[in-house]
């Protein structure tokens, strides 16, 4: 009888530090647990925000950008700009956490600000096929931009609560 109490009491300390641990995750980085729609209310304003900060911070404007929010399953892409149109597909369905859904727009709003001319999409169709996808200069560039300003961003997102996490 003694081994079973034993078992519980182990049992009991390991769900308890799972718990913990899980609220302590939670408190740290809960830009990698939560999805978008779970703290944020208005997609479309967080978008406007983003753009309202990325042309301040690069002294530039972007004119008449659409962001469109596809919920069909796609297995290629997290979001694309189509540069045809000027506008941003973000494809919901693959993207699982706040942490790539910002990293997703910042990326294609840089994309849509520096792959908007016919001569830039052409360079950047250049790069792909000589270099592929993952080497491209351009694509690497937005990767990069996105990283370096995400905890600013992520930060000023709070600070306006635009995004809200419910712990």
């Amino acid at each position: 009888m003694d081994d079973i109490w034993n078992i519980l009491v182990v049992a009991y300390f390991i769900v308890m530090g799972l718990s913990i641990f899980m609220v302590l995750l939670k408190l740290w980085i809960p830009h990698l647990i939560f999805s978008i729609d779970e703290v944020c209310e208005n997609k479309k304003e967080l978008c406007d925000f983003i753009i309202d900060y990325m042309e301040m911070e690069m002294g530039v404007s972007i004119q008449k950008l659409t962001i469109k929010f596809d919920y069909l399953p796609n297995e290629e892409y997290l979001g694309y700009y189509q540069q045809d149109n000027h506008s941003i597909t973000l494809c919901e369905d693959n993207i699982n956490n706040v942490h790539c859904w910002i990293l997703t727009i910042v990326e294609e709003i840089h994309h849509a600000l520096f792959v908007s001319t016919k001569s830039s999409m052409k360079m950047y169709e250049s790069f792909n096929r000589k270099v592929g996808y993952q080497n491209n200069p351009l694509e690497y560039s937005a990767k990069l931009y996105a990283a370096n300003n995400f905890k600013s961003i992520h930060r000023k997102l709070k600070k306006q609560s635009l995004i809200k996490y419910k712990l």
